[in-house]
């Protein structure tokens, strides 16, 4: 498999990684017993690692396609000067990219980075809002339902994890409801519907994002 091949199709392998590590998850909540011996903690370090090496990878592979050309090529080697468009609210930021090196290291960071950065502050905020829930309604949580839902949201990515939430409540409320008319079940977790969720905002967030016009804005 060629290098030009991985690189067109980066977005088709990333999405094939994704669904395959969904798989594993779904396992995993589903079939504890096939695979007891990986704890969802493992999962969501995994999951880290795998937004991690892409971004390395992807970096990696435009510093070769760009090393190609002798055109592009003084890109690997130019600084970041001021007529590049830095984003306001990375402005903080700029100082880090005034090597000789500038131009394509911001490059990589905004292109490969800076998405999965996002990601993980939302995350990291939903996952306090999760901990402080669990101690003022534990009857709530289940044993591992919190690292579900950050693997669930890990595996939507960015803007994947912005169309989960609110999708991953209304979902968890339908199947509540449902529980309860047609089965007696007083409580569902929220654990089901967001992993039951994950792969549709994976796939499908940028159409429903750009549906609802709010794609342009958070696009990174």
């Amino acid at each position: 498999m060629s290098l030009d091949f991985i690189f067109s199709n980066l977005n088709v392998i990333e999405v094939a990684v994704w669904t395959t590590f969904f798989f594993v998850v779904a396992i995993r909540y589903l079939r504890p017993f096939w695979v007891k011996n990986i704890s969802y903690g493992w999962l969501v370090a995994g999951a880290v690692a795998i937004h991690l090496l892409y971004g390395i990878f992807a970096t990696w592979g435009q510093y070769v396609v760009w090393g190609k050309s002798e055109f592009t090529k003084v890109f690997l080697s130019s600084p970041l000067t001021g007529e590049v468009a830095f984003p306001a609210y990375l402005d903080f930021l700029r100082p880090l990219f005034d090597g000789s090196n500038g131009y394509f290291a911001f490059y990589s960071f905004q292109h490969f980075f800076l998405s999965a950065i996002a990601l993980f502050i939302i995350v990291g905020l939903f996952l306090l809002f999760l901990l402080a829930r669990s101690r003022t309604h534990p009857v709530n949580f289940r044993e591992g339902d919190i690292m579900l839902i950050v693997l669930a949201m890990l595996i939507s990515g960015w803007p994947g994890v912005i169309v989960l939430l609110p999708i991953g409540l209304v979902s968890a409320i339908l199947l509540s409801i449902g529980a309860r008319v047609f089965y007696g079940i007083e409580r569902i977790p929220l654990s089901p519907a967001f992993l039951l969720v994950a792969p549709v905002a994976l796939i499908y967030a940028v159409p429903i994002l750009s549906a609802l016009n709010l794609y342009p804005l958070l696009k990174l």
